[in-house]
């Protein structure tokens, strides 16, 4: 698998590097893999050397001077341009269309190092991630918890609302009843006495005619008879 991957990144980075312009019309050439060769200021090994080239070096085709070089690759020689903006010729046994295999080696290292950079950074994200989420999920079962208790403190207080309520309207009617009582109790007293008065009067009444009575009576008992002294 790590070799697959190798060759699938390498045939990335060879596109790439394939396919990005220079100039228009530039084709993109490498040092092959030598240590050192020339730069030279014509096409071939009598003109100075501009520079000495390394493995690696990356060069650009350009247009040559048409009054000095009618072509741009002359008898196995090419003119290229250098990134400082050198121009000059190199013999195109020393180039290559495609990065050198060091190059291609260290730009896959490169490519694996930070591939490995960027898993690190993402492995450190997610165990962020994850404590968060812990963290998380610790503060809302804390709310649930907090919420259980809110709803069991107010089914409490409507229940103790309710015996409040319950108990108002048992006093309200303990007090009716209360006074109920009173009226009741005064009524009874009313009538009570209203009877004693009656019973009272009814007594005088019958004491005072038992008084008549024995007053008339003795009276009635003492008349004399008309017709007794005749017969006498």
């Amino acid at each position: 698998m790590t070799l697959i991957a190798s060759r699938s990144a390498l045939t990335i980075i060879l596109l790439i590097a394939a396919i990005m312009p220079g100039q228009a019309g530039a084709a993109p050439r490498w040092v092959n893999d030598e240590i050192r060769i020339t730069f030279r200021a014509g096409p071939g090994n009598e003109f100075r050397i501009i520079r000495y080239l390394t493995t690696g070096t990356r060069l650009e085709t350009a247009t040559p001077p048409a009054d000095r070089f009618p072509e741009a690759s002359m008898e196995g020689w090419t003119f290229l341009r250098h990134t400082t903006g050198d121009e000059g010729w190199v013999q195109d046994q020393y180039l290559s269309p495609q990065p050198p295999a060091r190059v291609r080696i260290d730009a896959v290292q490169n490519e694996r190092d930070s591939a490995r950079e960027r898993i690190a950074a993402l492995t450190a994200e997610l165990a962020a991630s994850q404590s968060d989420m812990a963290a998380l999920t610790g503060q809302l079962d804390a709310s649930e918890t907090q919420i259980d208790e809110l709803q069991t403190n107010f089914a409490a207080a409507r229940r103790g609302f309710e015996l409040v309520e319950t108990n108002q309207a048992l006093e309200r009617t303990i007090e009716e009843l209360r006074a109920k009582n009173e009226a009741l109790e005064l009524e009874k007293k009313t009538i009570g006495d209203r009877n004693l008065k009656e019973w009272f009067l009814i007594g005088a009444g019958v004491l005072g005619a038992g008084l008549i009575m024995g007053l008339i009576l003795p009276s009635l008992r003492r008349k004399p008879d008309p017709w007794g002294s005749s017969r006498l």
